[in-house]
């Protein structure tokens, strides 16, 4: 196997492991990989253009994954954030149908001897 065919294929396994880490959501080795495939990359000088149209959808299918796995993400950040202020006041509306906010007046319990 020549040097350029086992960067390739190196390459592909890289994808392959970068792929099942988003799915899983296993972000903490991205960065290390990112680094791998820079390296791997540098080396695809004179590859074949199959190879680099296969490792390219590979690069744009991880890619897909990422910002859907970052939609999802900066969903559930919206979502906690809702949450929060609902526990911090209520909105409601007052007699005329004006929006108004009630403070809560926090998680003081009262306590009788």
């Amino acid at each position: 196997m020549s040097d350029l065919a086992r960067t390739i294929e190196l390459l592909e396994q890289v994808f392959d492991v970068e792929r099942h880490a988003i799915r899983a959501g296993d972000f903490s080795g991205l960065d290390v990989l990112a680094v791998r495939k820079e390296a791997l990359i540098s080396d695809l000088r004179g590859a074949p253009p199959d190879a680099l149209g296969r490792l390219r959808a590979r690069a744009q299918e991880n890619q897909r994954l990422l910002a859907a796995a970052l939609k999802g993400v900066r969903a559930a950040q919206r979502r906690l954030d809702t949450i929060i202020r609902a526990s911090r006041s209520l909105s409601s509306y007052d007699a005329l149908g004006r929006a108004c906010t009630i403070a809560s007046g926090g998680s003081q319990v009262e306590r009788r001897a």
